[in-house]
């Protein structure tokens, strides 16, 4: 589901403005879609999903946009969902070059994979992720 559509408070709609900081730490030159599908599925609200662009096609993360889905447990109350996993995908149209998620080994695949100081730097953007979800006010303790 769209990050957007995904701030039901201010603690969520915090750590999702997080994320994208987050992101563009290791990634200055992306810009940041908090709307990457043009209408919700209802079939996603298992995920909280974000795109970002570079400025053409970047020859070292092999790709001109990487889709963010961070999959999350559910849950009908308004706490900062726990973060299950994570799934980066890097694009161009109209094609998947690379993929890496945060279930089993962490293994990027793909036909064209990112340069290594990049692959590095998603890996990070990862395991930052885990940190910044595992995180919650003192009024909303997971």
């Amino acid at each position: 589901m769209n990050a957007s559509s995904n701030a039901s408070n201010v603690e969520i709609a915090n750590k999702i403005a997080s994320t994208a900081a987050l992101f563009r730490k290791y990634f200055p030159d992306a810009s940041v879609n908090f709307t990457p599908w043009d209408n919700s599925n209802e079939s996603m609200q298992d995920t909280i999903d974000f795109a970002f662009h570079f400025p053409g096609w970047s020859p070292l993360i092999e790709c001109r946009a990487i889709l963010l889905q961070l999959r999350i447990e559910n849950d009908s109350n308004d706490r900062v969902p726990k973060l299950l996993g994570i799934i980066m995908r890097g694009m161009i149209v109209p094609s998947e070059r690379w993929r890496v998620a945060t279930v089993g080994d962490w293994e990027m695949t793909g036909t064209h994979l990112p340069q290594k100081e990049q692959k590095d730097n998603l890996f990070l953007v990862c395991k930052e992720l885990y940190k910044l979800f595992s995180t919650t006010s003192a009024g909303n303790k997971n």
